[in-house]
């Protein structure tokens, strides 16, 4: 399947992406606008928006924001939610659209950056990148520790072909080092410095759900295979008091901007 057909796909989710995909920690967005070196008037971009859950997070301190999201739902959303603050999202891929060189203090993009085709990308954050901009990168990682509720969960997910993109913590090693070699290796950007913070959030059944719904594959099965997942989670949750705790890592990859 093309990522511009994933990404169709993916826009379908819309309400259950805004309502039930977990945010980020305010600290990773302390920290990157400390070491973005940004503030008031400052020019941001944003890759992969989705409906802004990033965002939010950005608004209310003076920024100028640019987002770009190729689901026309979750433009939408975005253009709504954020109508009275300098945000502006605009329908399109980020490696098709047309952007100004040397333009951006600040290119931006939580859990997205890995639509994008490379080296193109690297390449076109580079730049419309000012001299002294900055690349970050946030994912949250979805973690997987050994204790019964992760191995019940891990094989419910399994069972219907992912309801997440599960790491241990010796993976979640794995694929900082593969992130952060990638960008150097660009050769656009200086040495990435990485931040990390752990972080618990918990689902209620039906929470939970929703957040299954965001997936690609889940999306893509009939009513009557969503219905037996609805089941499994809620029988899931019950087993433990009602609710499914996940732990998450958040990291944030962030590098300035090369200038060979």
């Amino acid at each position: 399947m093309s990522k511009k057909t994933e990404s169709e796909i993916f826009n379908k989710a819309a309400d259950y992406y805004d309502k039930f995909r977990p945010s980020y920690p305010h600290e990773i967005v302390d920290t990157l606008i400390s070491e973005a070196e940004i503030s008031e008037g400052s020019k941001l971009l944003e890759i992969g928006a989705g409906s802004g859950k990033a965002t939010s997070q950005f608004t209310g301190k003076g920024f100028d924001i640019l987002c770009i999201e190729p689901g026309k739902d979750l433009v939408s959303i975005g253009n709504e939610r954020f109508k009275n603050d300098s945000v502006e999202f605009r329908l399109g891929r980020f490696e098709q659209i047309q952007l100004p060189e040397k333009s951006f203090d600040l290119v931006f993009a939580a859990q997205s950056f890995h639509w994008i085709p490379q080296p193109e990308g690297f390449e076109k954050c580079h730049n419309i990148l000012k001299p002294n901009g900055s690349l970050a990168i946030i994912y949250n990682m979805y973690i997987v520790e050994d204790n019964k509720l992760d191995r019940e969960l891990l094989s419910l997910s399994k069972k219907y072909g992912g309801f997440a993109d599960f790491v241990t913590a010796k993976q979640s090693d794995e694929r900082i080092q593969s992130i952060c070699s990638n960008i150097e290796n660009s050769q656009k950007f200086n040495t990435v410095k990485i931040f990390k913070r752990n972080w618990i959030k918990e689902y209620t059944a039906d929470e939970y759900y929703g957040f299954v719904l965001t997936g690609n594959k889940i999306l893509q099965k009939n009513e009557i295979e969503k219905a037996q997942i609805y089941t499994d989670i809620k029988c899931l949750a019950d087993k433990f008091g009602g609710t499914i705790k996940r732990p998450y890592l958040c990291v944030l990859y962030i590098a300035k901007r090369a200038t060979t």
